[in-house]
């Protein structure tokens, strides 16, 4: 029954459960976003969603959680990446954060 102000996910691309059950986050991520939706309070709250699997984009990642989760008032999304020392932006992946006034 609880409920919480903000959410922040950073779930693996691929990982194994205790049981060793796969986890795919391009299979799973539906289903991740609909207990967010679940779990946040209707007001004032926070989403931050980061992706690492190279083929979601920020895009997808709005959609997927606007579609799953609900409207916010603000959102910012967009790529992950750093420059290298001869100044080349390396993508790492994907992120999208909304809010709720």
């Amino acid at each position: 029954g609880n409920r919480y102000n903000g959410i922040i996910l950073d779930p693996p691309a691929y990982g194994r459960g205790a049981n060793g059950e796969k986890w795919i986050l391009e299979d799973n991520i539906g289903e991740m976003l609909e207990c967010c939706a679940r779990l946040l309070e209707p007001r004032g709250a926070f989403l931050v969603l980061n992706l690492y699997s190279m083929g979601l984009s920020a895009l997808l990642a709005r959609t997927a959680v606007r579609q799953l989760v609900g409207d916010f008032t603000g959102e910012q999304f967009g790529e992950l990446y750093f420059n290298d020392t001869y100044g080349k932006a390396l993508p790492l992946g994907v992120y999208y954060r909304c809010w709720r006034g």
